[in-house]
This record gives C-alpha cells, structure tokens and sequence, in this order.
C-alpha cells in the first residue's frame, strides 16, 4: 500500500555511534557500547509498534569508518527488521562516505537488504519505488571535517520543478553538520550551515544530525504546514555518551496529516545517563541528603560524577565517607572528588585535642575566631602530622 502524505509517520534519529570504545571507563566500557546497540534495536521496535513507514538515520550510524566487521553486521542485521517501507540511512561526518570498495559502507549494503536505502550522494532520492510520495533531499558526509557543508547542491535545485509543486509529494532534506546559533563549531570544521540555507531550501522538513543536543526542545510542537520555512529538527543522540551530554538520549517522532500539517513528537530512548553534581555540605542534614540521592533507583542506570565541597564535623564525615562506600555497589559508575570538602575545626574539637592555653590551643582558637577556616584547615593538618 502506498503512504500518501496524510497517513504518514516516520521514526527520524541520528548518531547512534556503534562501535564507539569508551576507553576512559574499563570497568563499564562493555555495557556502554552494547548500549548503543540495544537502542537502536529498541527503536526499530518502537517504530514498528506505531507503524512507522520510514526510518531515517540522518549519519554518525557508525562511530568510525573502521568499525568491525561484526559490528556492520549486527547493524545491518537489526535494520532489516524495520517492518515499514523503508530505513534510509545517510552518512555522517564519523562513517562518511568516499566510494571506495570493500570500506565500511560497502560491507554494510552487502549485508543490509532491498528496504535500507543508503544516501551516499548528494541528490534528490524518489521513495516512489518504496511506496513513499516522499523525495529525500540528502546531504551526506565525505569526509570527517570540512567547512563547506553538503548542501550547497540544494541552490542549483530547480525549485520550480513538478517535483517540487506536487501537492501530494512530501519533501524531506537530510544532512548532516552543524548549524549556525545551535551547534557548537567555533571554527566551522563540521560541515557548518546556515539556518538561512536551510530556511530557502524548497523542503518542507529538515531532519539534521551531528548535535546530539535535541532540538527544538520541549516535547511536542505542531507545524501547520503553511509556513513559509522548512521545520529543522535534530534527533539528538538515542544514547548518552559523556558528561557534556546531559540527557538521556533521544530520537523524533514525526507524523505528518491529510492537511499536510506535521506533528512532532520526542522520545526518551537510552539507557544510562552521564551526570555530574556538585553539593555544598554543612550539616548532618546535608549528609542524609546525600545518602538519599545516591539510593535512588535511576543510580543502577547512572555515570555520576560528585563533587563535594563545605565543612563538617569528624563524625559525620566518617558517616559519609561510609555513605559513599556503600554507594559504589548499586551504582553503575562513580567518580568522587571530595578535596575542597573539609572536617569541621571547632571550639570543642581544639579543647578535646589540646591542652588549654599551649601554642596549637591558642593559634586555632584565634583562628577559629577571625574565621580564617583555611589556614585554620592548614594548621590543624599540620599539627595533626607533627602527633603521629
């Protein structure tokens, strides 16, 4: 059955980066990368259960043109369970495409079969043959950097062509790079674009890889259709993967109506979440405040980073430092860096230490008193040193 525009829905996402090492965490690198994989076979899942006619990977499917054998493979062998029309694949800046046989893009069409369509040129791609009334504007990678993007064919486009007036065509670009006011690219190495460039070119929807921040932000939004610019959505990344990526991954729903307006949807998609945390403690309180964050049940799925600053007394510090002992099982990962958090100098801890009225009694009493809680930090430490 052919897919008209007014009954339509596509599952559109980007930068899966299988094959992906994760060298700086040893003890999780294995479930990180098996993560990546798991995503994307949840979402072919998901877009087979609300009965998706297209599945878009708009590049970085592959972390590197090097990736295994075995892992093209697995992904090619995961897309081919899509049950809808098509799964359109583009290449991104991290597997893009050269041409050259027996690379990774080669090994990956041998296994992928006749519904995954790889967007290895430049051009307007007609899904007509897949029972789409869709044209594909695509704009893959080449190379890993570049300052020129890959859709500047689009100005030689004929905007004034049948294709491109058909009512009952709907036209989808899909590139890959970064993007003026939204992507962070200082010195323009990412196949950079413009948001004019994309506001002129004649598509009525822009599904954009590479930031793997989502955007738009907030969940649902509705495009009427009639507006004279293209909607541009980025996916995002499906899966986490560093602390500068603060969600916990996500991908597009889209579905486009009779009336030609499109509907957007986002989805919560991966697994484990990277989050750093800095907490400020002064009291017993603060403490139990802690042991609670740390007992959550998202931790089992959570790489945290926790920074911990203030000061407290002997004893409770003795109690955190229990806390975050017991903290290291249920947690996926941990990371702690505690130096800027101090134990508490107080009145009470220098008259049970030292004898009233010695050098150390009155130098940390005087400390105390003028608020100096460094040097006060120092001299305690030192004095504690010369006792051993």
């Amino acid at each position: 059955m052919k897919h008209g525009v007014g009954m339509l829905k596509i599952l559109a996402s980007a930068d899966y980066h299988l094959g992906m090492k994760f060298a700086g965490y040893p003890d999780v690198q294995e479930e990180l990368a098996e993560a990546r994989f798991l995503t994307l076979e949840r979402l072919i899942a998901t877009a087979n259960e609300q009965g998706c006619a297209l599945f878009l990977i708009a590049g970085d499917l592959f972390d590197r043109v090097t990736v295994s054998a075995r892992d093209v493979k697995r992904a090619a062998g995961m897309l081919s369970r899509f049950q809808g029309q098509l799964v359109a694949v583009l290449p991104g800046n991290h597997d893009f495409y050269t041409g050259i046989s027996n690379t990774l893009w080669s090994r990956f069409s041998e296994e992928a079969g006749d519904r995954i369509l790889l967007l290895s040129k430049p051009k307007v791609y007609n899904l007509d043959h897949y029972d789409l009334n869709i044209h594909l504007y695509a704009g893959p990678c080449d190379s890993k950097h570049s300052q020129s993007n890959a859709i500047s064919w689009l100005r030689e486009q004929n905007t004034s062509s049948d294709s491109v007036q058909a009512e009952d065509v709907l036209h989808i670009g899909a590139a890959h790079g970064s993007i003026e006011g939204i992507s962070p690219d200082a010195q323009g190495l990412y196949f950079p674009m413009k948001r004019g460039e994309l506001d002129d070119a004649p598509v009525d929807l822009w599904i954009i890889g590479h930031t793997h921040r989502q955007h738009p932000s907030g969940g649902d939004a509705v495009d009427t259709g009639g507006s004279a610019s293209p909607l541009v959505l980025i996916p995002g990344t499906p899966e986490a993967d560093g602390f500068d990526c603060r969600h916990g991954g996500t991908a597009w729903m889209i579905e486009v109506d009779e009336k030609r307006q499109i509907r957007i949807e986002s989805l919560s998609t991966g697994t484990y979440r990277f989050v750093q945390e800095e907490h400020n403690l002064e009291s017993a309180d603060d403490v139990q405040r802690i042991e609670k964050r740390l007992g959550a049940e998202e931790m089992e799925r959570t790489l945290l980073r926790l920074k911990l600053s203030g000061r407290i007394s002997g004893g409770q510090l003795v109690e955190l430092r229990q806390v975050l002992r017991e903290a290291e099982k249920p947690i996926f990962f941990l990371q702690i860096d505690d130096s800027l958090l101090l134990e508490r100098i107080s009145e009470q801890t220098v008259e049970e230490e030292f004898t009233e009225g010695s050098f150390p009694y009155r130098l940390l009493k005087n400390l105390i008193a003028v608020e100096d809680f460094e040097a006060l930090q120092t001299a305690y430490a030192l004095l504690q040193e010369q006792k051993r």
